[in-house]
Parts: C-alpha cells; sequence; structure tokens
C-alpha cells in the first residue's frame, strides 16, 4: 500500500467518524429538546416550603412514635426509611404493631407482628414541591384543580394539599391508630367527629414532645394549649419537603450539558419518548400528569375492597369509568423504590416496565382461582396501557430501565 492509498483511508476515516459524531450528538440533542418539552425542571426551581422555619420542628413531630399515634407506636418514619428509598421496601404497608422502626425496620416489622395495610408505602421524594398536588394511589387528595377533593368534602383543614394529605394516615385505623373505645366511639363518616380525634391526637403531641409543642407554638404566636392538629401538619409537612425533596440527578448534567448519556440511556430515551409512549403519562416535571389510568398490575395481598380486590380512585371519586385506576407514578429515584406497583407485587424496575403492555408474563393464570382470574380479566378490560404502550423487547426494556436510572440521586447527594 503506497502513502497516497493510506492518506487516503486515514481520510476517510477522519470524515467518517467525525460524521458519526455529528450524528450522536444530533440524535442526543433531539431526545434532549423531547425532554424539554415534556416538562423537566431542574430540581432546584421545583423546591418550595412556605414554612421552612418549621423544619426542625417537624422533624421531631414526623418522627414521634408515642405522640404521633393516639394509641400505638408508630411515627411517619416508621414506614418512610432511607434504607428503602423513603418508602418501607416490603409490597403491602407494615403498620401499626410491629414496633417504632427504631430497631426493626421494612420486613422485620412484619415478621415483629405489624398489622399489614392493602397498598404500597408511597415513596415521599418531590412531595409538596411545586406542581405536586395529587397524593396516595387514588388521589384522595387532590388539589390539582380549582375544585379540591378530599375526604373533608368543603371543610378541608389547609389550602396546601401536603399539610391537608398529612391529616390521613394519623386517622386511619391498622395504619396509625389501633381500635380501641375511643376510636370505635368516634369512627363515623363526620368531619365533626374527625375532629375530636385530631384535637385527641394534638394534645397527645403536646404532652409527649411538650418542648417541640412549646417552640411550635411560640413561632405561631400561639399558646401551647391552643395548638390544633393542623399546627402540627404545618409543621410535618415542611420537614417532607425539605428531607425529601429532589436532588441533582444524572439527567439534569445531561440536560445541563456537562455529563452525556450511555449508549444504552440514550436508546431507552428514545424508546421512552417515542416507540414505548412512556411520555404520554410520564410527563411533567414530576414525570408524572398526575392523572389516573389501568396498569394491571398483578393484585398482591387483600386489597383496599378485601378479597383481593382494589377498585383504585373509583374508592375516591364513586365513579365507575375510575374502576382499577391509579395515580401515575412520579418516576424520581424510582430505581430504590421497590417494590412497584399499588400493592407493591412487582419486584424490579424492568418487570414495572413489562406491566405495562404484556402484564399476563407475570402472572400464572393456572394457579389463579376462579375468582382471581375474574378479577384479572376485569383489569385487564379497564387497562389504559397495553392499548398505549408498544411491545418493547427485552433489550429496549432494559435501555428504557437504564434511562430511568438516570433519574436517580446520587449517595453522596442524598442528604445535601
Amino acid at each position: 500500500m503506497n502513502l497516497n492509498t493510506k492518506t487516503l483511508l486515514l481520510s476517510f476515516f477522519i470524515i467518517h467518524c467525525s460524521n458519526l459524531a455529528v450524528a450522536v450528538t444530533a440524535e442526543e440533542k433531539i431526545v434532549k429538546e423531547q425532554i424539554k418539552a415534556a416538562g423537566f425542571v431542574p430540581a432546584a426551581d421545583l423546591y418550595r416550603n412556605p414554612d421552612e422555619s418549621l423544619f426542625d420542628l417537624g422533624k421531631v413531630f414526623f418522627e414521634s412514635n408515642k405522640g404521633l399515634s393516639l394509641n400505638g407506636n408508630i411515627s411517619c418514619r416508621t414506614c418512610h426509611q432511607d434504607k428503602f428509598g423513603s418508602a418501607d421496601g416490603i409490597p403491602n404497608a407494615a403498620a401499626i404493631g410491629g414496633g417504632d422502626g427504631a430497631t426493626k425496620v421494612g420486613p422485620e416489622r412484619l415478621m415483629n407482628g405489624a398489622k399489614q395495610l392493602p397498598r404500597n408505602t408511597l415513596a415521599f421524594w418531590g412531595r409538596g414541591a411545586k406542581g405536586f398536588d395529587v397524593f396516595f394511589w387514588d388521589g384522595r387528595v387532590d388539589f390539582s384543580s380549582s375544585k379540591k377533593l378530599t375526604q373533608f368534602g368543603s371543610k378541608i383543614p389547609s389550602n396546601d394539599a401536603l399539610i391537608t394529605a398529612v391529616h390521613l394516615p394519623v386517622v386511619e385505623v391498622r395504619e396509625m391508630l389501633d381500635e380501641d373505645d375511643f376510636v370505635r366511639k368516634h369512627k363515623v363518616e363526620s368531619v365533626e367527629k374527625s375532629k375530636a380525634v385530631y384535637q385527641a391526637i394534638a394534645n397527645n403531641l403536646r404532652s409527649v414532645e411538650s418542648k417541640a409543642s412549646q417552640d411550635l407554638a411560640n413561632r405561631l404566636n400561639k399558646k401551647p394549649q391552643n395548638l390544633e392538629y393542623v399546627d402540627y401538619a404545618r409543621a410535618i409537612a415542611s420537614f417532607i419537603r425539605s428531607e425529601f425533596r429532589l436532588k441533582e440527578t444524572k439527567l439534569e448534567r445531561v440536560m445541563r450539558g456537562s455529563e452525556g448519556f450511555s449508549e444504552a440511556e440514550l436508546k431507552g430515551a428514545r424508546i421512552f419518548y417515542g416507540k414505548g409512549a412512556c411520555v404520554t403519562c410520564h410527563s411533567g416535571p414530576h414525570f408524572s400528569d398526575f392523572s389516573f389510568y389501568t396498569v394491571p398490575f398483578p393484585q398482591l395481598g387483600f386489597g383496599k375492597n378485601g378479597f383481593g380486590v382494589d377498585y383504585g380512585r373509583y374508592n375516591t371519586t364513586f365513579n365507575t369509568k375510575d374502576l382499577y385506576k391509579f395515580r401515575t407514578a412520579p418516576l424520581y429515584n424510582v430505581e430504590k423504590t421497590a417494590p412497584y406497583g399499588h400493592s407493591g407485587s412487582v419486584n424490579t424496575l424492568n418487570e414495572a416496565i413489562v406491566a405495562h403492555y404484556d402484564p399476563l408474563s407475570l402472572v400464572s393464570v393456572d394457579k389463579l382461582n376462579r375468582f382471581d382470574r375474574y378479577e384479572l380479566a376485569k383489569r385487564l378490560g379497564y387497562a389504559d396501557s397495553t392499548s398505549r404502550v408498544g411491545y418493547l423487547t427485552p433489550e429496549e426494556v432494559s435501555q428504557v430501565a437504564s434511562f430511568l436510572k438516570t433519574l436517580s440521586f446520587d449517595k453522596d447527594n442524598l442528604k445535601n
């Protein structure tokens, strides 16, 4: 091979590689434009905390086992552990009766006699941030429009969705309340009756956490004996907003231009915003449209409606069009919040993706009893996801999972 031929081949190789680099850069640029158009916002821009000054007191009340639970030994922290990505790491939440969460957490509490709840513990990341105004799997606190939807009807305790949401777990029997004579007496569908329970919880917190309660009263310009549960809820909401604020992710650095996607992440993003149609529901700054859809995850446990049945959003709206619908899951830090689905029936991120278009692959239909098969058929009939999401190969599922992992917080960033 003479010198001219070598020079020609080298020139061709350089030109070819340059064109390839431009093509890859152009593809990533298009994907980034799609991500921005779908509502991406840097984490710091989403943070809001109108009661920032109550953060330190909120931590005390958030972690007060004997104070927050009127007649048990459980707090918010019991089920929302850093070890499990701000959840509890088990399919159905382990609530009252399994210990305080200080020495035993997650599965250990379940084995220690905790009463089970019918749904999976939700992670706390971004709760109460800008645009995050729909809470719980069934949206029983929904402030996404001018018509605020809650169990309180027109007598909502606060115009802040997160503060209102903090009112519900503490009065949920089996969750943070045991059923004693006082609870049975007040277990009536009445906002007026609930006020007596809330005041009892406020009085209990004032007794158990006397110093923090005195400080709370001082900051709110109240006398300690005049503190109401809503005052404590404000502090707890402040702590949740700050402690579980969204952190910088690899995706944010990619969007800023200081880091690039790996090949698998880029392919996954292309599927997420294209063939997979994931962005149809997982849009907006929290990667959720906060709407409600039927994704036929396998049902695990006794279900909100008993006998292995959970009607989802219907339990809130009583509209048959909402049967089996659940809120679109926000996706920040999703890699670290397994198991997935409203009943925690799916263990891995890949399986959670598969459930959207091939749910039968996750169920041994031949091992279901007749009633469970009947319920599964109904959920499939109501399913939204199977008609929207295209078929993905196992390799494509893994690529989507790779993209979703760019929404994880770095270990060093979790406490920043």
